[in-house]
């Protein structure tokens, strides 16, 4: 009895609502209940642009604005209009709750979410409508072997070299492919697809390694010499939601073993922050353990690469200096040879850790003259941009002819003189000030000082 008389005030109550309110006049007087999420910001129309949730596909970290919305019949609403004929709502999110029609919410971890909204309607009904939220973990893939440097790649048609490698952050929505690449020139294997693999199969890399890659492979002779191709990897994954990510790995490199009894070794070379205009001479040394020098290489270039044969021994010393430029330190490793190998070395880089010096030109001038000091470095060159003259605190004009700065400005009495700067190698000047003295019809340099003037 109690619900009919509810019914009949409810059927009452909305037939006043839909006189005074024709947008709301419908065919239904059911109370229908609907869950929408758009990012956090979004101003558009919520329920005309976007479908009612029931899976939703969200990057870590993102955050959404979830909406509680409400219908009779086809109108359905976002806001206060129908608050009147329900008593409130619930939300659970993984356990968090909420009483808000509409909240913010973070997925600040990846994984699989499940999400409710609840709502009482006027005749003591439960709506009720469940969610789940898919939040992407971060795809990656790595290359597992030949890992880089492996040097013991058979050179013959009848050789299997496995190809392993691992994906991270595959999701049970999303579906992957991997993509293989290989080429004998580093700055080109993102062009050279081999095929499509299931990323979860295990392939090897069959025959010979020279024929399909290398057009010049007839003059290659496996027994004297070795060969290196360099490889890659892409992930391409698509989510359930159409979404599609591409990752890609390093760029990894091996090379085939050498059938006689010679090694190869190639020896990067890089000078560090160079950008000077000088000439170099860069001396690589191969010494034995015995301490003797096997071979001398040299070069003008500030990055290059030695390639030579050696034989299979210990503890072979490999020394570089740089003969021209003294600021820079000579560097040396030590490696083991192998037989039938080829191995690249780690880049050796040749650093300048000796800050530039600076002096006056002149310790007497005429003040109509520019005022002249020398800026030397012997390693990688000073860095123009970086030169300041400050005159008692505030920066002049000043011009770098390498190696002399010139500037120019009118000292009454005297003035404290500050030259800030660096070389390429961020190597800083010294901190040190002079002091112009004005003596009529000449000024005075005294100094260096030690200390800036902050």
């Amino acid at each position: 009895m109690n619900r009919l008389i509810l019914s009949i005030l409810l059927y009452a109550v909305l037939f006043l609502s839909a006189c005074g309110d024709d947008h709301l006049a419908s065919e239904s007087n059911n109370l229908q209940q609907f869950v929408y999420a758009v990012a956090d910001g979004y101003t558009g129309d919520i329920v005309n642009n976007n479908d009612a949730l029931g899976d939703l596909y969200l990057e870590q970290g993102q955050t959404v604005r979830f909406y509680a919305a409400y219908g009779l019949g086809k109108a359905i609403f976002t806001d206060e209009t129908l608050q009147q004929y329900h008593g409130g709502c619930s939300w659970n999110i993984e356990n968090d709750n909420f009483n808000l029609s509409s909240f913010r919410y973070t997925f600040s971890n990846s994984g699989d979410y499940t999400g409710s909204l609840e709502t009482v309607d006027l005749y003591g009904d439960t709506l009720h409508n469940d969610f789940r939220v898919h939040v992407n973990t971060p795809n990656g893939i790595t290359i597992l072997f030949p890992y880089n440097g492996y040097n013991q790649a058979e050179p013959t048609s009848s050789q299997q070299i496995p190809l392993r490698w691992s994906v991270q952050g595959h999701d049970p929505w999303e579906t992957s492919i991997c993509q293989i690449f290989i080429s004998n020139d580093p700055d080109s294997v993102w062009d050279h697809a081999v095929g499509n693999v299931d990323c979860n199969a295990e392939i090897s890399l069959g025959g010979s390694l020279l024929g399909p890659i290398d057009p010049d492979s007839a003059a290659i002779i496996t027994r004297d010499c070795s060969f290196t191709l360099y490889w890659g990897l892409k992930l391409l994954t698509q989510s359930a939601s159409g979404r599609v990510y591409q990752n890609t790995s390093e760029i990894f490199h091996f090379s085939t073993k050498i059938l006689n009894d010679s090694s190869t070794i190639k020896i990067p070379v890089v000078y560090s922050r160079f950008k000077s205009n000088a000439f170099l001479e860069s001396n690589v040394y191969l010494i034995s353990a015995d301490g003797d020098t096997l071979e001398k290489h040299t070069s003008d270039e500030h990055a290059y690469t030695v390639t030579t044969k050696v034989k299979a021994q210990s503890r072979l010393k490999i020394l570089v200096k740089e003969s021209l430029r003294k600021e820079y330190t000579p560097e040396s490793v030590m490696v083991d040879i192998p037989a039938n190998t080829v191995q690249t070395l780690d880049t050796i880089f040749l650093t300048d850790k000796v800050a530039p010096q600076i002096s006056p030109f002149l310790d007497t001038i005429s003040p109509a003259d520019s005022i002249q000091y020398l800026v030397y470095d012997d390693g990688s060159g000073i860095n123009a941009s970086r030169l300041n003259v400050l005159v008692d605190g505030d920066t002049i004009p000043s011009d770098f002819r390498s190696p002399t700065l010139l500037f120019r400005f009118k000292c009454r009495f005297s003035c404290k003189v500050e030259i800030l700067g660096e070389d390429n190698a961020r190597n800083p000047l010294p901190q040190m000030h002079w002091f112009i003295e004005n003596k009529s019809s000449y000024y005075t340099i005294t100094g260096p000082y030690s200390g800036g003037i902050f």
